[in-house]
């Protein structure tokens, strides 16, 4: 057995301890599933297509094929259950940039060199807004962020407090970046937190694959939406059974 092939089966017998999960102190985070990371025709997916092209098609099949599906299952369970589900959206309140982290301003840099323009819209534009597919109702919060974990550039730590909230179910895009740097950070504040994988993805499977292994290997769990609504079913039948 390799040493990448004992760590896999260290993490297959982590994943066997019971996940104790109190079905009212869960909430939904469902990360930047907006226009311009879901829709091929703005400047995120151009500016790739235009250095390499073609190197989204995978990524963006996958949005529309698996992610935003299994988003919808979630959303409809949460809302079932009256469970918050809480949207964040990266953009500038600006409007320039100038108030986005560096490598947010580098992105930027990018999308003017190559398209003749910024890579974040202001969250005025309409391309900033979550995408119709899995839009907000009503009474659901979104939040603006400027940095890729929420945690560390809005005030949704407290936010989550004051709701009573103890365990996340965390989707949305992209995996490596925005998704998994919002888990470990919400792991750090002490919340129990579990990935869906297939209700978020990034821009090769390789990538997506590598960064929930390492999250998973110390942060949380990582679960497929099926799993993930087991989970909450059982919980949600434990809690009546009381």
């Amino acid at each position: 057995m390799s040493e990448h092939e004992k760590i896999l089966e260290l993490m297959r017998i982590k994943d066997q301890a019971p996940l104790d999960l109190d079905r009212s102190k869960v909430a939904l985070l469902i990360i930047d599933m907006q226009r311009y990371f879901v829709r091929p025709d703005y400047p995120f997916a151009q500016v790739f297509e235009r250095l390499v092209p073609g190197s989204t098609d995978g990524y963006f099949e996958r949005v529309n094929a698996t992610v935003v599906p299994n988003i919808k299952r979630l959303q409809e369970f949460f809302r079932s259950e009256q469970l918050p589900i809480i949207y964040t959206g990266t953009g500038t309140c600006t409007g320039d940039g100038r108030d986005l982290a560096q490598w947010l301003k580098d992105f930027d840099g990018l999308g003017l060199a190559v398209l003749g323009e910024r890579i974040w819209p202001p969250i005025s534009d309409p391309s900033w807004q979550i995408d119709d597919a899995v839009a907000p109702a009503a009474g659901e919060l979104v939040i603006s962020k400027t940095s890729s974990g929420p945690l560390n550039s809005t005030r949704l730590d407290q936010t989550l407090h004051n709701l009573g909230i103890e365990s996340l179910v965390v989707t949305g895009l992209t995996t490596d970046v925005c998704v998994t740097q919002t888990a470990r950070e919400s792991a750090d504040r002490g919340f129990r937190v579990i990935v869906a994988e297939d209700a978020c993805t990034t821009l090769s499977e390789e990538m997506h694959h590598a960064a929930l292994k390492c999250f998973e290997i110390a942060f949380g769990r990582v679960k497929k939406t099926d799993q993930v609504l087991e989970l909450l079913t059982s919980a949600a039948v434990a809690a009546g059974s009381q």
